[in-house]
């Protein structure tokens, strides 16, 4: 879950919304809906039996969400930037890395730790992809949504901000030993202009966006999902 959150987080639209082919081919060389694909996947096991409802939905508000969000132009600035080969290798931080290299990663850099210029490169990435005002919405959001299902009252002060620094730090944690073991193959030069490129002004938009798309989807499949839970308990 924290993986597709993770991958798996506006600024004003200029010009018109992107048309649904520039949006099939920015999906197509940027990923950015391959982790909701899969949480489509496994969301089909949360369902109650005989339910109506269908995950594919989760996709589909996702992709309404980026359509209406990014324009034309910003979308071709896209998938023009995407052609470049350091930012497809970024994406793969949210693919499926076994533990098991993961945990074999994390024993090597502790054996012969990383360099401190390396570690703060990935940090700084990491922060450019995912600002603190993106998680603390996240969490906000995704509080707010919980108590809505549940019929709960909203208290603003429920979420103190000793909250938002553990979940930002937890958030950041969680991607940090994947985007380490990810960008181990670049060098100190390529992994500089790595961060300068997560630095762009419509990367960041994009990331805003993709993070915002995918709670809409969440979010909304979310209150389907417990209603109709909670519906099939009641009969």
């Amino acid at each position: 879950m924290k993986k597709t959150i993770l991958s798996l987080i506006l600024f004003i639209q200029v010009g018109f919304s992107a048309t649904p082919e520039q949006l099939e081919e920015y999906l197509m060389i940027s990923q950015a809906d391959r982790d909701l694909i899969e949480m489509e996947q496994m969301m089909e096991g949360f369902l109650p039996s005989g339910s109506t409802k269908n995950t594919e939905m989760i996709s589909i508000r996702f992709n309404e969400y980026l359509e209406k969000n990014l324009s034309e132009d910003e979308l071709t600035e896209l998938i023009e930037l995407y052609h470049n080969p350091l930012l497809q290798i970024l994406r793969e931080t949210n693919s499926e890395i076994p533990d098991e290299e993961l945990k074999e990663f994390n024993l090597s850099i502790q054996e012969t730790p990383l360099s401190t210029e390396r570690l703060d490169l990935n940090q700084n990435i990491i922060k450019n992809m995912f600002d603190d005002e993106d998680l603390k919405n996240l969490l906000y959001g995704l509080e707010s949504k919980i108590s809505e299902i549940f019929g709960q009252e909203k208290e603003s002060q429920s979420i103190t901000k000793e909250d938002e620094k553990a979940f930002i730090k937890e958030m950041r944690e969680e991607l940090k030993l994947p985007m380490l073991y990810t960008t181990q193959v670049l060098s100190m030069e390529e992994l500089t202009e790595l961060k300068e490129l997560t630095d762009i002004s419509i990367l960041k938009k994009a990331n805003k966006v993709e993070l915002k798309a995918s709670m809409y989807a969440m979010e909304n499949f979310l209150e389907e999902m417990m209603q109709g839970i909670m519906n099939t308990t009641i009969q």
